[in-house]
């Protein structure tokens, strides 16, 4: 695909194309830029113009013969496609000879399910070339290759290290900032079953399930907060000082801000366990009043049932006709004094 053609639209609000091809390809300097889709590594590399800058996106691809030839082709160290085709993420970071090697997690809001998920890929960074590598496509990335290509930014103005920049900043935190609102209305329609749920035992399944959404995101953020450190320590030959200023200004007060929220997540999620734990006692508590109520009420009656129920020969009104029943108008009438008394009371 050219550049005067137009780039596929996106199925849903997250921007994730219909049937997105295996590769994608920008390439820009100053004056120009186009963009492409290719459909296998031959035509990615016999579009690639090393006299300019190339960011090209690597969709799901797990031929490691593919993937050694574009890496070759600008150079890379072998040993970053073991990284990249490692979904475990060992390590956020790696500065090699001939390029910088950086991974991130991504939180993706299902459409369908309406839960997150862990969207994770690569970046390898060089000194006119950016490769992304998605290990899943969900699109994340479309809206800034739209806003790239139609000239929307001032990527044109600096080298592959400010494109990184863009992509952190307008596609993760971005991402970042979406899903924590889901997780806030969220928490917010769970505090109202936990209100009226009387402490079931599903709604505290519900709390369990809703903590282990939250708790994945916290790690990812910390190992970003860590690169941004690098990054403001210019430590990196592939990150010039001027970038690293941009990524260290914005980035690390959105940072600081994602992890405050993320605080702030987890105290309500503690606030609503608490409320959860609340009505579990209340419903204990009320339960063990009824039969407290219900043990105070037969205790007396027992008590005449028992006095009756031994075996003597002279008991009061033993022999008389009228006895049994006074006996238990008897026990009808202190049931019904100790129930009103109670009631009285609002003992239960």
């Amino acid at each position: 695909m050219s550049a005067n053609e137009p780039l596929r639209p996106p199925s849903n609000a997250n921007g994730a194309a219909d049937s997105p091809a295996k590769y994608a390809l920008v390439v820009y300097d100053a004056e120009t830029i186009e963009a492409y889709e290719c459909g296998n590594i031959d035509e990615l590399l016999g579009r690639i113009d090393h006299q300019r800058i190339n960011w090209v996106t690597v969709r799901d691809v797990h031929d490691e013969a593919e993937l050694t030839r574009l890496l070759d082709e600008f150079h890379v160290d072998p040993f970053v496609l073991v990284e990249i085709l490692d979904e475990g993420q060992m390590q956020f970071d790696i500065e090699y000879d001939n390029c910088l090697y950086v991974e991130y997690t991504v939180p993706y809001l299902d459409p369908e399910r309406k839960l997150l998920e862990q969207n994770s890929g690569s970046f390898v960074l060089g000194g006119n070339f950016l490769i992304l590598y998605e290990h899943q496509s969900h699109g994340l990335f479309a809206r800034t290759r739209r806003r790239l290509v139609g000239r929307q930014t001032k990527a044109q103005q600096h080298g592959p290290d400010y494109l990184l920049y863009l992509l952190f900043r307008a596609v993760i935190v971005e991402h970042y900032q979406y899903s924590f609102k889901h997780l806030t209305q969220q928490l917010e329609g769970l505090e109202d079953r936990v209100l009226v749920g009387r402490g079931r035992e599903s709604v505290y399944r519900d709390i369990l399930f809703m903590r282990e959404e939250i708790k994945p995101w916290n790690e990812p953020l910390l190992e970003l907060e860590g690169f941004l450190e690098f990054v403001k320590d210019a430590e990196s030959k592939f990150i010039s000082e001027e970038e690293g200023k941009i990524f260290t200004k914005a980035l690390y007060r959105e940072i600081e801000s994602l992890l405050a929220y993320y605080d702030r997540l987890r105290v309500i999620m503690t606030e609503i366990m608490s409320l959860h734990m609340a009505a579990v006692e209340r419903n204990t508590s009320r339960v063990n009043q009824l039969l407290t109520v219900i043990a105070t009420i037969f205790l007396p009656i027992t008590f005449i049932a028992s006095i009756y129920g031994m075996n003597f020969e002279y008991m009061p009104e033993l022999e008389q006709p009228w006895g049994y029943p006074a006996v238990l108008t008897l026990m009808a009438v202190v049931a019904i004094s100790l129930i009103l008394f109670m009631k009285r009371r609002r003992w239960f």
